[in-house]
């Protein structure tokens, strides 16, 4: 064989591996998107819990919450500082993961979860009104519009209809 030949087998067996590389990268980085989108969900989920968890176990949360639903401007501004802190914070997870959602980061089902979120919290005449108040201007402005679009939609739904705690509390009647 000749040098000649050996050059060309050389760079046969080099093209041969460039591909090989570039399969398995491209493997990796679709592999690396499944775990980040899945991440991306698990974050969501916890940031979720943990803003349950802390509403149920801490009595004047619990308070503010129940009574901010029901009328922002009628609390105290101690419970009105709590209960803008709760929504803010919702507010602020949804808007996460609607932003990831852009880029592919969260899957489409988890982007319907969280407007359903959305949804059911604009239910509460409070939440409305502390979104006017406070959420709405301290978010982007797409989020402020795609919430404000939600909005529209649950100044319809029946507010006795019953949703997901404590995300929608319907008035009870005595």
């Amino acid at each position: 064989m000749t040098i000649s030949e050996l050059g060309s087998l050389g760079g046969l067996i080099g093209a041969e591996a460039t591909v090989a590389t570039l399969i398995y990268l491209a493997l990796q980085i679709r592999a690396n998107t499944r775990a980040t989108k899945g991440q991306s969900l698990n974050d969501i989920i916890d940031r979720v819990i943990r803003w349950e968890a802390r509403l149920v176990s801490t009595p004047e949360l619990m308070h503010s919450w129940t009574e901010g639903t029901k009328s922002y401007h009628d609390l105290n501004l101690d419970a009105k500082l709590r209960f803008s802190f709760l929504t803010t914070e919702i507010f602020a997870a949804c808007e996460i993961t609607l932003e990831a959602a852009k880029s592919g980061g969260v899957k489409p089902e988890s982007v319907v979860a969280v407007r359903g979120i959305i949804h059911q919290l604009l239910r509460n005449r409070g939440v409305q009104e502390c979104w006017a108040v406070n959420a709405s201007k301290t978010m982007a402005d797409d989020f402020v519009e795609e919430v404000n679009a939600i909005l529209e939609s649950s100044k319809s739904a029946d507010p006795q209809v019953p949703g997901p705690l404590p995300f929608h509390m319907p008035a009870l009647e005595l």
